[in-house]
């Protein structure tokens, strides 16, 4: 049996001639006066009659216990404070109960979802602790995805990220890059997310994982999967990674291959994933799905591959009309219909022993679970540090190279489209894309300065227009037509190949 034990609040008796006492504990590292945010703290008796000098007292812990051969965990509020965490205790309850089953042991916790910090383990109760202390009315970011680079080796026809590529403007620095982790950080964030582009391609990915305080925040990765030799895979487990999403996007090779442009790379991305998980990192089956693959049977036929390889977890996003597929709104929005077979195939599939845990777009931001995370829980940066809601939506609240990370989460919160929380992805809203999307000149670099003030800044993207030359290449049904750009950006668009 594995016992955790975390002092949130403890008082000290302090030398004489000082204040009678000092509070301590991980309440009083999150930037709050505690008396003045809760005045009934003065009402103690430990505050009112202080223990002696050099003595100390707890007022709130958190106590775990964690059995490792059943993998259940049990936990409490103790002290005479334990009825201030009751509520933030009760909706962690409600939050591990989502999934079906514990999928591994990290750091003396269980692991339930890749993309939360083990239960317990101090980057959770940290962030329990923000919450008891800041409330939730100021909405602050649980994740961020930072696009390290735009290089890859592939051409995927559907690439979020396509129309960000230009030779006009650098990436950001590894010194840059540590900046935002540390901003990150100190805003509360306990999920980094590295992807690209091919994050790999980065020689100093493996510092930048290394950044990541462990005891904060866990490092993860999106990944082709091309790259995961040997002795990158030993690096990555050096560096700290948490664990690493492999991209594949459908079950058969031979679509997967002509979908990424590469002949043999859905033999190479699963090497790759196979020899993460013998390295022991946590892994992952990261694909989308359209509405065709739903109503094909090819999200249970990914699910049951995501079990042949012995996933930990399997992700499966909604196909959405963003990058590549910008202007394909109307083929790629899945129905309502669609949408609710996935989650029962989701939640069906979670709950059978032997199966990774699936995470599905679908419900997850759907209104039973967390709605739109887009400029809520979440920002995604670009290699170039423009910030925007999300990867998949192409709307920049400004730069890192301008303003504090901070400053443009503000500005993007205080947005008309993001201050009511939506329910369901904006990306997949009609209504949200006629307003904010489809106003979107059609052949510029994105993403798009969301606000005026942002136009004409020193590093908002310039309004380069993109030369596109067209070229026609059959996908398996989930897009029929392709362009590609000079750089070899790829846009798609409605059409045969007639």
């Amino acid at each position: 049996m594995l016992k955790h034990s975390y002092d949130l609040l403890s008082i000290e008796g302090a030398p004489e001639g000082d204040r009678p006492f000092r509070l301590k504990g991980i309440l009083t590292q999150q930037g709050v006066d505690l008396l003045a945010r809760f005045p009934m703290l003065a009402a103690l008796p430990a505050l009112q009659s202080p223990p002696p000098a050099g003595e100390e007292v707890r007022l709130l812990g958190l106590d775990f216990e964690v059995d490792p051969d059943r993998m259940t965990v049990s936990w409490e509020a103790t002290g005479p404070l334990a009825p201030l965490a009751q509520g933030e205790l009760s909706r962690l309850r409600a939050a591990v109960e989502r999934f079906a089953h514990p999928i591994a042991l990290r750091d003396g916790g269980i692991v339930y979802n890749l993309y939360q910090p083990p239960v317990p383990s101090l980057r959770l109760v940290k962030h329990m602790a923000r919450l008891l202390t800041q409330g939730r009315e100021e909405i602050k970011p649980t994740t961020c995805t930072l696009q390290v680079t735009t290089r890859c080796q592939l051409v995927c026809f559907h690439c979020s990220a396509a129309k960000y590529k230009t030779r006009e403007r650098s990436e950001l620095s590894t010194e840059e890059f540590l900046s935002v982790i540390r901003q990150s950080l100190d805003m509360g964030i306990f999920n980094i997310t590295f992807t690209g582009g091919e994050p790999l391609l980065r020689e100093d990915i493996f510092d930048l994982i290394a950044a990541v305080d462990r005891d904060r925040a866990h490092a993860s990765m999106f990944t082709n999967g091309l790259l995961l030799t040997e002795e990158n895979v030993a690096r990555l487990v050096d560096a700290g990674l948490h664990s690493v999403m492999v991209s594949i996007d459908d079950p058969r090779p031979e679509v997967h291959d002509e979908l990424r442009g590469l002949p043999g790379c859905f033999e190479k991305a699963i090497a790759g994933m196979q020899r993460a998980r013998e390295a022991g990192l946590l892994t992952a089956l990261s694909t989308y799905v359209s509405g065709q693959d739903v109503r094909e049977g090819r999200v249970e036929q990914l699910i049951e591959l995501a079990r042949e390889l012995n996933c930990h977890e399997i992700t499966i996003f909604d196909v959405v009309p963003t990058g590549s597929l910008l202007p394909m709104e109307e083929e790629c929005l899945i129905t309502p219909e669609e949408r609710r077979r996935i989650i029962a195939a989701a939640r069906h599939y979670s709950a059978l022993p032997g199966y990774p845990n699936v995470v599905a777009q679908s419900e997850v931001e759907g209104p039973e679970c967390a709605g739109c995370m887009g400029a809520h829980s979440q920002f995604y940066m670009t290699a170039f540090g423009d910030v925007d809601p999300c990867d998949f939506m192409p709307l920049t609240f400004g730069n890192v190279r301008d303003d504090p990370l901070e400053v443009i989460w503000q500005r993007m919160r205080s947005h008309p489209a993001f201050v009511v929380h939506a329910d369901h992805c904006l990306m997949q809203d009609r209504e949200f894309r006629r307003e904010y999307i489809d106003p979107i000149p059609k052949d510029r670099l994105l993403p798009w300065p969301a606000c005026e003030e942002l136009k004409g800044r020193p590093n908002t993207p310039p309004p380069v227009k993109l030369n596109l030359r067209e070229r026609c290449v059959p996908s398996a049904g989930k897009v029929r037509y392709k362009t590609l750009t000079p750089e070899g950006d790829v846009v798609s668009r409605a059409g045969s190949c007639e």
